[in-house]
């Protein structure tokens, strides 16, 4: 679970923050914004970028509860996914799910009526409105969040035009806005000083961001585009908070001015070089040309899908009305219609026609082709129904060449019952047993779909009645196969399409997760490495995927100290690279509590089990250098031996222990080790994606061979001993696919500086 320090924001919030969590009175706590369950976050196109209102909202329910030991909370919810409670939460906050909207208004009252000191609702909406102010009418503490693009005094004005009476809203205490804007790209922002305009129409409209200006010396920021930002200019994103107090106990009116304004939050990070100063200026303009732009994409979407719905059922239709019209001249026999209409599925209908053929005209044995075309675009003659014949034959395909034959007229035509034309091979012996044989066409609206073969073994030839009814009925029999077989086809496109869509939507969702995966990556891996005299540190990382479980660190801890982190994360993608995140965040927060190495990961493995069971588990390397006495004191949890340069000569560093985030204190076992660097020396951390890269041939690149490649470039500054090193591993990976992340930590001590 994250605390209110992982999220980003200016120190002007944290007197808010603090003010809010240390107030216990009755009333609402609110918490507004656009969330990712609202709002798709596309920004190339100007819609909306979700605000990260739940995650805020979870971490600002944690820290209320915590400051507030004593109290005991009830929590309703209605998407178990929306909020979560944390571990050491969970026996002081009970969960109420409602699974139906319908009764989601009455759990909430139902749970005011156990009068908990804290009330937690998961969402504030039209339903559940008037049951929550009644809640705090009532005297309770109540914690809610709702999806609203407003904030400050808007937030009141929405709630008012919804129904919520005046003397109702008195009991908002607090309203926490949160919005995300496209902050500035950091590779090519420069400072510069904006347009006097603006600054004018700026003032104008806030006066009170005069004195501000003063106070930052007029420095603000913009960004002319590169290749990293695509020449936008923006590149991520920065979280944009209003905080206002929607009513001070003591007083009966709402104030209309927020404790800390968006548009003073906007202002700061100006000042500080994530947003240009004219977002201050074109906020509300830029959010309604947002708002607009996702409305209007998403009429457009909703018009092109009405539009194919309307084209596809208006084929439907104009097919089904052809073959309507053509059924009107059926013969005239009541069965024999009802017969022919009373199936769409093309095989029954098929075998229908068979039967009726035969009882037409007394034969033994019918059998009907259906002309298919072919993916290869030719046509084959497929056995769709046999009567009296064996339904092996069924399925079968033949040659077209058989039905589309020159002497088959467009009627009955007898045929040479010797003749195996129309039936299927090995059976030759038995047309010996036939004295009359029929071929009849299935030709609708011109078009040749199929043929039937019909033979008799009690008559010598087929009246001319009995051919006449089979020339009728094959005609309207042929309309409504032809008619079954277009649904056939229109279902099987169908089919083929929603296959298609929803093959579509998992590409657009993977996409989407690894480019939610990129951007976690990319915020947790450093830019730039700390500066610190006498030692320089180099990095390079090769994913496996677009993103990887894999990161590198070093953070100052004091004066006197600093820490070089490796790990890997035994996963790849979204998974891999949340958790990696996860672990970073605990050991930055570890790492500035305690000095040692062995007591920063037992705590951090103690943490991982506790936020919650997880097939995944990290292997680290963290080491603590004293700036002053060059003492390297380190722990090795599972990870590779990391290798030690000195002169010519290279060291593998001892150490043991186990991997985090699988075994509890009891089985856990960690060593922590130290030795003192000497000028020129260089620390060598790499992860097990480097060793086990494998060649065409199937053979491991292993520590050997990196051993040797250090020997040959140990001269070289980190920089480009891991460029030598990366380019090596390319060469003898050739083209085998890339299985692992591969990760190199260079640091290099040195008393003075290097020649």
């Amino acid at each position: 679970m994250f605390n209110l320090k992982d999220f980003f924001h200016l120190p002007v919030l944290d007197a808010a923050l603090n003010q809010i969590i240390e107030e216990a009175l009755p009333g609402i706590l609110l918490v507004a914004g656009v969330d990712t369950h609202t709002a798709s976050p596309i920004e190339s196109n100007g819609s909306l970028l979700t605000s990260g209102r739940s995650v805020f909202f979870d971490t600002l329910m944690q820290a209320y509860l915590n400051r507030h030991a004593d109290f005991n909370g009830i929590l309703v919810a209605q998407d178990k996914t929306l909020t979560r409670l944390p571990r050491g939460l969970v026996k002081r906050v009970k969960v109420q799910y409602s699974i139906s909207s319908n009764v989601y208004q009455r759990h909430i009252s139902n749970a005011a009526g156990l009068r908990p000191d804290l009330l937690i609702v998961d969402r504030l909406d039209l339903e559940s409105a008037p049951a929550i102010f009644e809640a705090a009418q009532a005297g309770l503490r109540i914690l809610t969040q709702m999806d609203a693009i407003a904030c400050g005094s808007e937030i009141p004005y929405q709630l008012a035009v919804s129904g919520i009476e005046e003397k109702q809203l008195a009991y908002l205490n607090w309203v926490i806005s949160l919005q995300h804007l496209p902050s500035l790209c950091s590779k090519c922002k420069r400072p510069a000083l904006p347009v006097s305009s603006w600054l004018e129409k700026l003032y104008q409209r806030y006066p009170q961001l005069a004195d501000q200006a003063y106070a930052f010396h007029g420095t603000f920021f913009q960004s002319q585009g590169c290749t990293d930002c695509k020449q936008t200019g923006r590149s991520g994103h920065v979280t944009v908070f209003d905080v206002y107090q929607a009513h001070l106990h003591g007083q009966s009116e709402l104030l209309l001015t927020s404790l800390l304004p968006k548009e003073n939050y906007i202002f700061q990070l100006a000042a500080q070089g994530y947003l240009p100063v004219e977002d201050v200026l074109y906020a509300e303009a830029s959010l309604k040309d947002r708002l607009y732009r996702l409305f209007s994409s998403s009429q457009i979407s909703l018009t092109e899908k009405t539009s194919r719905l309307n084209r596809k059922l208006a084929e439907l239709e104009a097919a089904n009305q052809v073959l309507l019209k053509r059924t009107e001249v059926l013969i005239s026999l009541q069965d024999t219609v009802q017969m022919l209409t009373s199936s769409s599925e093309l095989a029954d209908l098929a075998a229908r026609v068979c039967r009726r053929a035969r009882e037409m005209c007394g034969a033994e044995r019918a059998i009907l082709y259906y002309l298919r075309k072919t993916e290869a675009g030719g046509i084959k003659a497929e056995v769709l129904a046999v009567s009296g014949w064996s339904v092996e034959f069924l399925h079968q395909q033949f040659d077209a060449n058989l039905i589309l034959a020159p002497n088959i007229r467009n009627g009955p035509t007898p045929m040479n019952v010797a003749s195996t034309a129309g039936l299927p091979p090995d059976y030759k012996d038995e047309i010996n047993q036939f004295h009359a044989a029929l071929q009849v066409p299935l030709i609708a609206q011109n078009e040749r779909i199929g043929l039937m073969v019909i033979h008799a073994t009690q008559k010598r030839a087929f009246t001319p009645g009995e051919t006449s009814l089979l020339q009728t009925f094959a005609n309207q029999a042929a309309l409504a196969i032809q008619r079954a077989g277009l649904i056939e086809e229109l279902r099987a496109k169908i089919v083929q399409l929603e296959a298609a869509q929803a093959e579509l939507v998992g590409k657009e969702r993977l996409e989407r997760e690894l480019e939610l995966a990129r951007q976690v990556q990319q915020n947790v891996l450093p830019k730039v490495f700390p500066a610190l005299p006498g030692f320089t540190f180099a990095a390079q990382n090769e994913p496996a995927r677009q993103v990887g479980g894999d990161f590198y660190d070093v953070i100052v801890l004091d004066e006197d100290h600093f820490g070089v982190i490796i790990a890997d994360v035994s996963d790849k993608g979204m998974p891999a690279a949340l958790y990696m995140a996860l672990t970073r965040s605990l050991l930055l927060a570890e790492a500035r509590r305690s000095i040692s190495p062995f007591a920063v990961l037992s705590n951090v493995n103690r943490l991982l089990l506790e936020l919650g069971e997880s097939r995944q588990y990290v292997s680290v390397f963290y080491g603590v250098i004293d700036r002053q006495t060059h003492l390297l004191t380190y722990a090795r949890a599972g990870h590779d031996r990391p290798l030690l340069i000195r002169q010519e000569t290279i060291l593998s560093l001892g150490g043991s222990g186990m991997v985090l985030g699988i075994f509890s204190e009891t089985p856990f076992f960690l060593s922590e080790e130290s030795l003192t660097l000497q000028s020129g020396d260089r620390l060598v951390l790499y992860t097990d994606g480097l060793t086990d890269t494998t060649s065409p041939e199937g053979h491991f690149y292993g520590l050997d061979r990196l051993i040797q490649q250090l020997h040959t470039c140990c001269k070289m500054f980190p920089a480009d001993l891991c460029s030598a090193i990366f380019s090596d591993l390319k060469e003898y990976q050739s083209s085998s696919e890339q299985f692992d992340d591969m990760t190199m930590l260079v640091m290099e001590y040195n008393e003075g500086e290097r020649l």
